[in-house]
């Protein structure tokens, strides 16, 4: 059951991350972050399937390693003011400024420690994937605007 939650929530994660022509209207800084979290959200599907499928878990790293290298400049990419549309970063980024830069950092942490995870050791690479999850969501949670439901 705790697995299917986990899937769950990594399953919400990138659909949130992966919207639906979102950049199209993007500019400057809001664009640069789009783009970079959608590279996230590639990485981060990449080691959902392989975990998952329960193969080639030795390639996690990279994809791991890849997310943790993007980490950094997450709250580089979000000066005060920046909230134009098609932006969903919610206001109260600025006003919780030390959070979100514990939340970005908590991203690097267990992304590198998802990285460093044994490859042979299935149960502890998947507790690593979660605490990453858990990153994303923690700070999606409190400093995205709820996504609306996109028509196709």
């Amino acid at each position: 059951m705790r697995h299917l939650s986990v899937l769950l929530a990594a399953t919400w994660l990138l659909a949130s991350l992966l919207p639906l022509g979102a950049h199209e209207h993007a500019t400057g800084v809001v664009k640069e972050r789009m783009e970079m979290m959608q590279q996230v959200a590639k990485h981060w599907k990449s080691i959902r399937e392989r975990i998952d499928a329960k193969r080639d878990l030795e390639s996690i790293k990279a994809d791991a390693e890849a997310i943790a290298a993007h980490a950094p400049h997450i709250a580089h990419l979000f000066p005060k003011g920046s909230t134009q549309k098609p932006s969903e970063a919610r206001a109260a980024i600025w006003q919780n400024w030390p959070d979100f830069e514990r939340k970005a950092a908590a991203l690097e942490t267990e992304s590198k420690k998802l990285a460093n995870a044994d490859p042979n050791d299935f149960d502890a690479l998947s507790a690593e994937a979660r605490a990453v999850t858990q990153a994303c969501v923690a700070c999606h949670e409190k400093y995205r605007s709820k996504r609306r439901k996109e028509t196709r």
